[in-house]
C-alpha cells in the first residue's frame, strides 16, 4: 500500500534516525517486526471503552522514526494522514489526545495544533511523570489511560497505563510490555488503529441501536400470533418490552394488519404497515428502512415478532458486537450444542466459525463432520472432545446499508437449499460475526401450547 506522507520542506540531507532506518538506503522498505497484533479480545475491549485519554510519543510512532535534516539543521519529520485521521476521530469522541517526546520540534507543534491537540509535553524524558502529569491535567486516573509507544524509553510510561500500547514494529521489549501490539508500523497508520479500535470499544460498550420487530397477522399455523395474550398482555406489547430492556434507543414495529400496529404503539413503540407480499421478517425490515428512510450506517436488531421471552442481554449484545466491528455487517448469536441428537436434528441450525469469530458456514447438517467419529445417517452416543460445536440462535444485527443490500438480492441456490436465509449474506460475501452465549434463549410462540410455556418463563423473570 502506497505511504502518503503529507508535504515536508526540501531535505538537504538524511540524518540519523532509530536502529536499522538510519543505515537503510534511500527508499528501501523496513522489515516490519511483528509482536501480538491480533484481533481486540473481549478483555482488552472493555478496557479500552474505559479509555479516556490517550497519551504517545512521537518519533517512531506519529512517525517512522526516520529523521530528515533541512539546511539550517532543523529536523523535518513526515506525519502520516490517517494518523491524523485517528486523532480527530478520538477528539471527535470525546476522547483527549496527549503527545509526549524527548525532543523538541516546531513540526511537531505545527502538527499538533492544526490536529487540535492542546496537551503537548516536548523535550520530556521522564515519560512516567509526563503521564502522571498530562492525567492530572485532564482528570482522570491511571486506568482510563491509554499509552503508545515503540522504544525503551517508553516503557516506564506503559507501565503507568491503564492500556499499554506499542506499534508493530516497536522494539522487542515494548512489544513484549504491551497488552496490544498494533499490526500497522510506526508512522503509517499505527495510532489510525489505535483510534479505531477504542472507538469501537466505545460504540460496543454503549452501543445506539434500533429494534425492529417483524409482526405479521396471518399466521398458518396461529393466526394474529402478535395479539394472542400472554400473561394478560398482547404479545407484541412483551416483545416491545424486551427490546426497551435492552437499551435500544428506537424500537419499531413492522406489520402488515392496523391492529397490530395499534398494540404496538399502545405499548410504546413506533409502528410502520410493510406489504402482505414481504417474503421475510427481513425483508419487512429492509421495507421499514426504506419507508423511514434509516442511513446505511445504522445498527438495527431484527427481533422477532414470536419472541416475548427473548433475554434483552442478548439483544444488546448482537448490538454491541456489531458496533465494536466496522468491517462487518451482520452480527449474531450461537450457543454450544450439548447432545448428538441436537447435532443431528435438521431443524437445529448448525454454524463453523473461523478463529476471529466471522461465520463460515451455517447448515442444518451436522457440522462440523468427523470422520471417524459419526456413521454416516446415525448420530454417535456421545459428541467427540475438542470439537467446537455451535447452535445457531436466529438473532441478527444488521447494518442497514447490508441489510439493503441483501434484500435487493435474489435468493441464492444455496440459501433455497437449506432454506436458511443466513446463507444469501454469506454468498454475498457479507462478513457476519457469530458472538458466543452459553444457553439457548426460550423458544418462541408457534403453536397456541407454547403460550402456557411461555407465561411459566415471563412468571420465573
Amino acid at each position: 500500500m502506497e505511504r502518503r506522507p503529507e508535504p515536508v520542506a526540501a531535505v538537504a540531507h538524511r540524518g540519523a534516525a532509530r536502529g536499522a532506518a538510519r543505515d537503510r538506503p534511500r527508499g528501501q522498505a523496513a522489515s516490519v517486526p511483528r509482536g501480538r497484533g491480533g484481533p481486540v479480545t473481549a478483555a482488552l475491549r472493555d478496557r479500552l471503552a474505559r479509555v479516556r485519554l490517550v497519551v504517545t510519543d512521537v518519533d517512531g510512532v506519529l512517525t517512522d522514526g526516520t529523521l530528515w535534516y533541512a539546511g539550517d539543521g532543523e529536523a523535518i519529520k513526515a506525519f502520516h494522514v490517517r494518523d491524523g485521521a485517528g486523532i480527530r476521530a478520538l477528539i471527535d469522541s470525546g476522547v483527549e489526545v496527549a503527545v509526549v517526546t524527548a525532543r523538541r520540534s516546531e513540526a511537531v507543534a505545527r502538527r499538533l495544533a492544526d490536529l487540535g491537540v492542546a496537551r503537548y509535553l516536548p523535550g520530556r524524558a521522564d515519560k512516567r511523570d509526563a503521564l502522571a502529569e498530562l492525567a492530572a491535567a485532564a482528570g482522570v486516573d491511571a486506568g482510563e489511560v491509554a499509552y503508545v509507544g515503540d522504544d525503551a524509553l517508553d516503557l516506564p510510561a506503559l507501565a503507568a497505563a491503564g492500556v499499554a500500547i506499542a506499534v508493530a514494529d516497536a522494539h522487542a521489549s515494548v512489544r513484549a510490555a504491551a497488552d496490544w501490539v498494533t499490526r500497522t508500523p510506526g508512522g503509517r497508520g499505527a495510532l489510525r488503529e489505535v483510534a479505531d479500535a477504542i472507538c469501537a470499544a466505545r460504540a460496543a460498550a454503549d452501543p445506539r441501536f434500533t429494534v425492529a420487530i417483524p409482526a405479521r397477522y396471518g399466521s398458518e399455523r396461529l393466526p394474529g400470533k402478535p395479539l394472542r395474550a400472554i400473561a394478560g398482555r398482547p404479545m407484541i406489547e412483551h416483545v416491545v418490552r424486551r427490546a426497551v430492556d435492552a437499551g435500544a434507543a428506537e424500537v419499531w414495529v413492522a406489520t402488515d394488519d392496523e391492529r397490530i400496529a395499534a398494540a404496538a404503539r399502545a405499548a410504546g413503540a413506533r409502528a410502520a404497515l410493510t406489504s402482505p407480499a414481504c417474503a421475510s421478517g427481513t425483508d419487512r425490515i429492509a421495507a421499514l428502512a426504506e419507508h423511514v428512510g434509516w442511513s446505511d450506517d445504522r445498527i438495527v436488531v431484527n427481533l422477532q415478532g414470536d419472541e416475548p421471552a427473548m433475554p434483552p442481554a442478548l439483544v444488546r449484545l448482537v448490538a454491541g458486537e456489531l458496533a465494536a466491528r466496522p468491517d462487518v455487517g451482520i452480527a449474531t448469536v450461537a450457543v454450544p450444542v450439548r447432545a448428538p441428537a441436537e447435532l443431528f436434528d435438521p431443524n437445529a441450525v448448525k454454524v463453523v466459525c473461523a478463529d476471529d469469530g466471522r461465520a463460515l458456514w451455517f447448515s442444518r447438517a451436522p457440522i462440523p463432520w468427523v470422520r471417524g467419529a459419526f456413521a454416516l445417517g446415525a448420530a454417535p452416543d456421545e459428541l467427540p472432545a475438542g470439537v467446537p460445536f455451535l447452535r445457531h440462535v436466529g438473532l441478527y444485527a444488521y447494518r442497514v446499508g447490508d441489510l439493503r443490500r441483501l434484500a435487493a438480492l435474489p435468493p441464492h441456490p444455496l440459501e433455497t437449499a437449506e432454506r436458511l436465509e443466513q446463507l444469501r449474506a454469506l454468498a454475498a460475501g457479507v462478513g457476519v460475526y457469530v458472538a458466543r452465549a452459553d444457553a439457548a434463549p426460550p423458544a418462541g410462540v408457534d403453536v397456541p401450547e407454547d403460550i402456557a410455556r411461555v407465561e411459566e418463563v415471563l412468571r420465573g423473570r
